[in-house]
């Protein structure tokens, strides 16, 4: 398993869930929306603050991108074996 601290896969993932809306073109009310969320607030905390998603709202973010679990932490290969 790779070694990360959990502010830096915090981070990581932040930078992910955007990159991946910014290449689908995205704003963050249409990945809400595809995630079946009220409003934008749980993207922009997801994206801006590294709030954690639970597993069931990661699994509903690689449903809405079409990727698997494995593409969605696929910077974790940057790191070392730990």
């Amino acid at each position: 398993m790779r070694d990360i601290k959990k502010d830096d896969l915090k981070s990581e993932l932040a930078k992910k869930i955007k990159e991946l809306r910014d290449k689908k073109e995205w704003t963050q009310e249409e990945l809400a929306s595809k995630l079946n969320y009220k409003d934008k607030q749980a993207v922009n905390r997801y994206e801006i603050q590294g709030a954690n998603p639970t597993a069931y709202n990661l699994y509903l973010i690689c449903k809405a991108f079409d990727i698997s679990f494995n593409e969605l932490f696929d910077f974790l290969k940057d790191y070392p074996e730990g």
